[in-house]
């Protein structure tokens, strides 16, 4: 029976195996769709408890059996008044499941069956922490693989991996000193337990002072580019809890976030008297991450109330028309159509035929399609009213009409108060509509914000989109800028709703009669709409460096005087410039925020750490077969000897496989006192390994070959390896 002291000492070791262990557990929210981290800790520690006191090999596995099943009743409970037994249920679970992994679907995985692997995963990491310490001695590949694990999770998710890198390296250099000195001192009579105690209490102290050290230094600024979003982009998939992706204009923005590399891909060419921003469509339910479309069909639901020319007091039209030509050979990128301002008439008019296509705007997002439902051709013309909006008569508006407000109103019933209280701080005292969506758009686009592209995270949990923007980070491209305008105003009763296109695009030509735009993924950008009952629906823009959309000044009967604290659109840019010189110099105007296009962080957090689990379990597998694997290898080599120098190669061969079943020779043993060791350790009275010994010395010390029987040998050999494996 073991010393009491070298029991404490085994469970002291244990232990930071398992705090080891519990850096593999932290990132579980952030890598799937939940997690409940105090019930994995729990079920990791009753597998240590299990493994620490070395119950007979069916005992363990009847207590771990019992275990996984209890922890999927515990995280998996039955339903409330179901007939079914819970065991049949988990059964048909298990069942159900076996077939999509042999199918080779593991996406459609259930959540119960993956939370079993993971569990099932924990129970095997317990004994191999357990094997690695307290038998082996070694613990270098487990920290390897939890490094990589956390540096992993760290670049591709929103976890921050700063602590528990620190923490893997303390503990793990810990382990690594303290069964270091165990292994060169176990063989040593003259080795005590208190000699092990001073080493640990040195290594500790001395680890934790190089630790803190290096915290507090100062570290200069990477040398290199992140490759995350390069390598993000190239591979097709987005982080998870950060997701980066290529900009471009996408049909999904139920959940916005994340950044995103350039693309500088043309989507189309427009012809247009003077650069517009191009309309693709709206969206007008906002969802605590994203928007979406109440109504999908193209019923008068809904639907705005026709403007008549008398009743717009607040806007001059002109009509124009744009050309617009698509790349692509024949390929149809989009099943709607771009426009800028508003469309005139109701048909399409293809260019260089003389024919059209009848068309429909959907009164909800205003998308215009073709009628028939087939895509728009490549080339196509539009004609527009270019509207300039009149300030005045926008303040003077009264905001009563026939507007379905529900519509354009709604904000999730579970949306932080501090975002109502906000907006309602920031148009205290603006009397008229207009000015309260200048003081917030202004206030957006303020120095409290700033422009960002790359580092933009992605709410956590059912954390509010807006909520994060307006009082944590303070930093995104339009999708963040226009969502959070919308919003505010959404709370003040203002209808609102969020539109998504291209921003005018890269001028090309310029004559006397039109311009040229390339229009690229690049170009893709949101902003917002507010309806008024005397101009329609008007356009602003709330994020920086974007020119955004003309107003006039200038109207008889204005009641400029009470609003003197408004800056005009003139002050505004002027205030811009200056802004944008001081805090955002490497971000044209030109520029275009990212696609609100995101991958669902479950699917990608489920790939991310579903490849972390196959090298896992594939590293497990290679290790707990390594001697079968290493057997098949040197029996294959034996069968390709034909020289003495390959057949003195398989006698090297033979020692390592010794050390691997755990018979190792000593440094100060020779080749012989190593043989009669192994012949004792195996019980072997026929001093086979002493003669492939003295072949082996003959061959090595006076290359007297002459004598050298490989038949013999070779039987010698082989004998030894049965021996060996038996």
């Amino acid at each position: 029976m073991e010393p009491k002291s070298f029991l404490f000492r085994d469970v002291f070791l244990y232990a930071l195996g398992f705090i080891l262990l519990l850096e593999w557990l932290y990132p579980v929210p952030y890598i799937t769709n939940g997690g409940d981290i105090p019930a994995f800790i729990t079920i990791s520690g009753l597998f240590f408890l299990v493994t620490l006191v070395r119950l007979p090999m069916i005992v363990s596995f009847f207590l771990r059996a019992v275990i996984i099943i209890g922890a999927l009743f515990w995280l998996f409970p039955p339903e409330p008044g179901s007939s079914d037994s819970w065991f049949a249920l988990l059964a048909q679970h298990f069942f159900e499941n076996s077939v999509f992994i042999l199918s080779g679907n593991v996406v459609e995985l259930s959540a119960l069956f993956r939370t079993f692997l993971f569990i099932v995963l924990l129970s095997i990491l317990s004994y191999l922490l357990h094997y690695w310490i307290i038998h082996a001695r070694r613990i270098l590949l487990f920290l390897i693989v939890s490094i990589i694990y956390v540096g992993a999770i760290d670049s591709f998710t929103e976890y921050s991996g700063d602590a528990s890198i620190v923490r893997i390296f303390v503990v793990g250099l810990i382990l690594l000193v303290t069964l270091r000195v165990l292994k060169n001192g176990e063989g040593n009579t003259a080795f005590s337990f208190g000699r092990l105690g001073k080493v640990m209490a040195f290594s500790s102290i001395f680890i934790l002072t190089a630790a803190a050290i290096s915290f507090v230094m100062p570290k200069p600024e990477p040398q290199w580019s992140d490759p995350v979003p390069y390598l993000e982009s190239i591979l097709g998939f987005s982080s998870g809890g950060t997701p980066t992706q290529r900009i471009g204009y996408s049909e999904d923005d139920s959940r916005l976030g994340g950044g995103f590399v350039d693309d500088d891909t043309p989507v189309f060419y427009a012809r247009i008297e003077e650069g517009s921003y191009w309309k693709g469509e709206a969206k007008n339910v906002y969802t605590g991450s994203g928007w979406e479309l109440s109504l999908d069909n193209t019923n008068d639901t809904g639907q705005t109330p026709p403007l008549q020319e008398e009743e717009l007091i607040s806007v001059i039209r002109e009509e124009k028309e744009a050309q617009l030509q698509f790349y692509g050979e024949g390929e149809q990128r989009f099943n709607h159509l771009f426009y800028p301002g508003e469309l005139v008439s109701s048909e399409l008019e293809l260019m260089n035929t003389g024919e059209s296509e009848a068309i429909v705007i959907h009164p909800i997002s205003n998308q215009a399609t073709l009628v028939d439902g087939q895509a728009p051709p490549n080339q196509y013309d539009v004609t527009y009213y270019e509207q300039t909006f009149q300030v005045a008569g926008l303040r003077e508006d009264d905001q009563v009409s026939d507007l379905e407000m529900d519509l354009y109103t709604q904000v999730p019933d579970d949306l932080p108060d501090r975002v109502r209280e906000l907006a309602e701080e920031l148009t205290e005292g603006r009397d008229t509509v207009y000015d309260q969506v200048m003081a917030i758009e202004l206030y957006l686009r303020g120095p409290s914000f700033s422009y960002e592209t790359e580092d933009v995270p992605v709410p956590s949990g059912n954390q509010d989109y807006v909520d994060q923007f307006l009082f944590e980070t303070q930093r995104g491209y339009c999708d963040n800028f226009s969502t959070a305008m919308a919003v505010m105003l959404r709370t003040l009763d203002i209808p609102t709703r969020w539109v998504k296109g291209f921003t005018e695009g890269e001028r090309v030509e310029v004559n006397d009669e039109y311009e040229e735009y390339l229009i690229s993924n690049n170009n893709a950008h949101s902003w917002v709409e507010v309806y008024f009952p005397s101009a329609g629906w008007v356009s602003f823009e709330p994020t920086p460096s974007f020119s955004g959309f003309e107003f006039e000044q200038e109207q008889v009967d204005s009641n400029v005087d009470e609003t003197e604290d408004i800056p005009t659109p003139e002050d505004q840019n002027d205030s811009e410039e200056q802004q944008e010189e001081s805090q955002q110099e490497d971000v044209q105007e030109d520029e275009v925020a990212e696609t609100s296009a995101q991958t669902e962080r479950g699917t990608t957090g489920l790939f991310v750490f579903g490849s972390l689990a196959l090298a896992l379990v594939g590293a497990i597998v290679v290790f707990l077969f390594r001697k079968t694997f290493a057997i098949r290898y040197i029996k294959a080599k034996q069968q390709t000897a034909k020289t003495v120098d390959d057949y003195a190669t398989s006698f090297e061969r033979l020692m390592w496989v010794l050390r691997l079943y755990g018979i190792k020779r000593q440094s100060h043993q020779t080749l012989k006192e190593y043989a009669h060791n192994v012949e004792n350790e195996l019980g072997l009275e026929d001093r086979t390994m002493m003669r492939l010994v003295e072949v082996y010395e003959r061959y090595i010390y006076s290359h007297d070959n002459q004598r050298f029987d490989k038949n013999k040998f070779d039987e010698n050999w082989k004998k030894m390896l049965n021996q060996i494996t038996s």
